[in-house]
């Protein structure tokens, strides 16, 4: 029995890892322009799933979220949510609710040692 093409196709994809051009979610960001003074610690969970912290100075918010290709979008708290899309080495806020999603258009780039730099 031969399986149609287009469901092989779809099976792949949705069996593929959340990856992107820069590679997985994990990690920590680090907040570039109005947001410099905050960043984003991110544990990937699978291929679905990431948790983190959400941190600005001596704050601290978690986060669970979903991941779909590379959009990121992040559950609901009493802060809002967020929906990031990850190009590059970058995550972008392309929207989301609250109070949160005021910072859409404003990114986090991915950070290239073990702490944000202020810059």
């Amino acid at each position: 029995m031969r399986l149609p093409r287009n469901l092989i196709l779809s099976a792949l994809v949705a069996a593929a890892p959340a990856t992107f051009a820069g590679g997985t979610f994990d990690g920590l960001w680090c907040g570039q322009g109005l947001l410099n003074d905050f960043s984003l610690k991110l544990k990937q969970l699978g291929a679905q799933q990431v948790e983190g912290t959400l941190m600005r100075r001596d704050r601290v918010r978690t986060l669970e979220g979903s991941i779909s290709g590379n959009t990121l979008r992040t559950q609901a708290t009493k802060y809002g949510s967020l929906v990031l899309e990850a190009t590059g080495g970058e995550l972008k806020i392309m929207g989301g609710d609250g109070p949160l999603a005021l910072a859409r258009g404003n990114a986090f780039k991915r950070a290239s040692g073990g702490a944000c730099t202020a810059g």
